[in-house]
């Protein structure tokens, strides 16, 4: 699976472009558990990429990058089972934390990992 470089960095930040979108519809009057459960899958589907890519890697931080997203994956669950309706209050500020969240994850871990790959020697 492994890609090369410069490819993993496409698919990566158009990952998390599409993760902020789906936060982002978190603020609209009309959200309703399907915006959470689609955010929720395509999380998932962006970790487990990432995931298999630092094993492959042998990427040094992977369990520390992992625990990362287990945390995300444990917060928004908590979302999901917690809230049912969704005042206009609420979704702001659970957009503001899940957006915060994954600034700080792209722009501090994620950042980690693609200096890594980019200094790899892998292809």
């Amino acid at each position: 699976m492994v890609m090369q470089k410069t490819s993993e960095l496409i698919w990566q930040d158009a990952q998390h472009q599409q993760l902020f979108r789906l936060i982002d519809q978190i603020k609209e009057s009309r959200v309703d558990n399907s915006v959470f459960k689609k955010l929720n899958d395509y999380a998932e589907y962006h970790f487990m990429l990432e995931e298999q890519y630092m094993l492959e890697l042998d990427y040094p931080d992977r369990d520390a990058h992992k625990d990362a997203h287990n945390k995300f994956r444990r917060e928004l669950a908590t979302m999901l089972e917690e809230h049912q309706s969704y005042d206009e209050d609420l979704r702001k500020s659970l957009s503001l934390f899940l957006r915060e969240w994954l600034m700080r994850h792209v722009l501090g871990t994620d950042k980690k990992l693609e200096r890594f790959i980019m200094e790899s020697n892998s292809k």
